[in-house]
């Protein structure tokens, strides 16, 4: 299994966020936070599909915007 995992630094942070684990069609997840105005910022890949990991929606850091119409990269 390939982990992608953003900076450790993030873990130390003092700030508390709602963390979430959206599943992926390919059986994988992707750890996210919540971010306040409906966004996500993604956390971690953990997939055994090599292609979760090239898709730009899900790499770290990345802020996803969630309105009714799905995921948007912001």
């Amino acid at each position: 299994m390939i982990m992608y995992s953003s900076d450790p630094m993030s873990l130390v942070s003092w700030e508390a966020h709602a963390n979430y684990r959206i599943p992926l069609a390919s059986g994988g997840h992707v750890e996210a936070e919540g971010l306040e105005g409906g966004k996500i910022r993604i956390l971690s890949v953990s997939s055994t599909d090599p292609m979760d990991y090239l898709d730009l929606r899900y790499q770290p850091g990345n802020i996803l915007n969630l309105d009714p119409t799905g995921a948007t990269l912001e």
